[in-house]
């Protein structure tokens, strides 16, 4: 393979993921408080952290290792519907989480976005910051948001094919995944927790396109 078609192939599959998340945040955010509506005894509390937090890990490591991989980073393209399905179950996990804390009135789209990307590791790009005990939310337009999230797809292709590109052999490559899947959700639950037991403000500030990265 060639470094142009390697570089393309990335490409195609960040934007991908990017054409993926579109719209998963809001739609988390409204599923789940519907959810909660219909449904007000299964509303979690503090105690049922840590159930929230392995529960979502180990859905998620059996929707990964289930997976059937094909050789070679082309393989990760067949991985996609599993992949936004574990990215979807991390994010309805930072939403129950907030239930929990009692930071319901809280949960909009911008908010489980800047929670998704920071306990990933990536950074909040400015959609939130800690100042002392409180956790900051900014005001950010439709567009800023949509550059948050094909910036997004790309740190997570990224991050993904670097991870996973020496394990192509299918056993070894699925287990592997799971393996990821399971640890990456347990860590983020835990970030994401301890975030949302913080004080959340809500900030005038704005977040500018030119404050996320290209």
């Amino acid at each position: 393979m060639t470094a142009n078609k390697a570089e393309s192939d990335a490409n195609n599959f960040s934007n991908k993921i990017a054409n993926a998340l579109e719209g998963i945040f809001e739609s988390v955010a409204l599923t789940r408080k519907q959810h909660f509506i219909e449904n007000p005894i299964k509303r979690p509390t503090l105690q049922d952290i840590d159930s929230i937090v392995k529960s979502y890990s180990n859905q998620n490591a059996l929707i990964a290792g289930a997976t059937n991989l094909i050789p070679g980073p082309l393989g990760m393209l067949a991985t996609l519907p599993e992949l936004v399905a574990i990215i979807r179950n991390q994010i309805q996990m930072i939403y129950d989480l907030g239930v929990a804390h009692g930071k319901e009135s809280n949960l909009n789209a911008t908010l489980l976005l800047g929670l998704f990307s920071t306990v990933m590791g990536e950074g909040a790009i400015g959609l939130v910051a800690i100042k002392g005990k409180q956790l900051l939310v900014k005001k950010a337009s439709v567009q800023v948001i949509q550059k948050v999230i094909f910036w997004l797809g790309g740190s997570i292709s990224q991050k993904l094919l670097k991870q996973f590109i020496a394990k192509w052999l299918p056993v070894v490559g699925a287990a592997a995944m799971a393996i990821w899947a399971r640890q990456s959700t347990i860590n983020m639950g835990k970030k994401a927790s301890e975030m949302l037991a913080m004080d959340i403000v809500t900030s005038e500030e704005r977040v500018s396109e030119d404050d996320i990265p290209s």
